[in-house]
C-alpha cells in the first residue's frame, strides 16, 4: 500500500509499530506539520536522520530510507502554538520519493504490509524471551526485567516494545526496524542481546566501565 505523508525527521527517534511515543512539538514547521496532520488523516512518518545532521537541520539533511507511520491519538496545543502529541505506531515503511517541499517534508511511501506473514514460533519466542531476561538481568535493568514478565501483550508487539524501549542506540533501533518480517526482527534483536552480554562481559575483564555504556531511549 502507498501513501503520501508528512515526514518528521529526528536525530535520536524511532519509531515502532504497535508502541507508544510522546512528542513535544516546538519547531514551526513542525507545528505546521503536526496541525495539518490533525486536520486531514493524523498520519505522520517518523524517520531517523543520518549521521552529520547537524549542517543541514534548518534545511533537509539526509535521513534513511525506512521510517514507521503513526497515527496521532491524542493532542494538546498550547496557548503559544506548540504541540504535545501521542503517536502510536502503525507500520514500517520505504520511502519511494520525497515530494517538492514546502514548510515541511512529504514523501511517497510503501508500507510494509507482509511484515506479520511469518510469524515466530513458540520455541522460537520463548528462546529470545529467556535470552532478554538473561541479558537485562546481567545488566542490572531491573525494571525493564519486572515490565516484562508482567506483560499481556502478543509476540509481534512484544518483539516491538523491546527493540523501542531497551537501552539501544538509534541506529541499532535504526538495523531493527528496517527488518523486513517479524521473523527477523526477532533475529535482529537476538543477536543484539548477544552482542550487550559479549560486551558487558569485555567490561568486566578489562574493569573499563565506559565501553558498557549504551546510550538511553530519549
Amino acid at each position: 500500500m502507498k501513501l503520501t505523508i508528512p515526514l518528521f525527521p529526528l536525530p535520536n527517534v524511532v519509531l515502532f509499530p504497535k508502541t507508544l511515543r510522546p512528542l513535544h512539538i516546538f519547531e514551526p514547521r513542525y507545528r505546521a506539520l503536526v496541525s495539518e496532520a490533525i486536520r486531514t488523516d493524523s498520519l505522520v512518518g517518523m524517520v531517523l536522520l543520518k549521521d552529520g545532521w547537524e549542517e543541514q537541520y534548518d534545511k533537509f539533511p539526509p535521513i534513511e530510507k525506512t521510517g514507521c507511520v503513526g497515527r496521532i491519538i491524542q493532542s494538546n496545543r498550547l496557548s503559544d502554538g506548540r504541540y504535545y502529541i501521542t503517536l502510536l505506531g502503525l507500520s514500517s515503511f520505504t520511502i519511494e520519493q520525497e515530494l517538492e517541499p514546502s514548510v515541511f517534508r512529504k514523501a511517497e511511501v510503501t508500507l510494509n504490509e507482509t511484515f506479520a506473514e511469518n510469524p515466530l514460533s513458540s520455541v522460537e519466542f520463548d528462546r529470545l524471551s529467556q535470552s532478554l531476561e538473561e541479558t537485562l538481568s546481567l545488566l542490572d535493568l531491573n525494571r525493564e526485567l519486572s515490565w516484562i514478565r508482567d506483560s499481556t501483550l502478543d509476540p509481534e508487539a512484544l518483539v516491538h516494545h523491546w527493540s523501542a524501549f531497551l537501552p539501544f542506540s538509534p541506529e541499532e533501533r535504526q538495523f531493527l526496524l528496517e527488518s523486513p518480517t517479524l521473523k527477523s526482527q526477532a533475529g535482529r534483536l537476538f543477536d543484539l542481546l548477544l552482542f550487550k552480554r559479549s560486551e558487558y562481559d569485555e567490561t568486566q575483564q578489562t574493569g573499563n566501565s565506559e565501553s558498557s555504556t549504551i546510550e538511553p531511549y530519549l
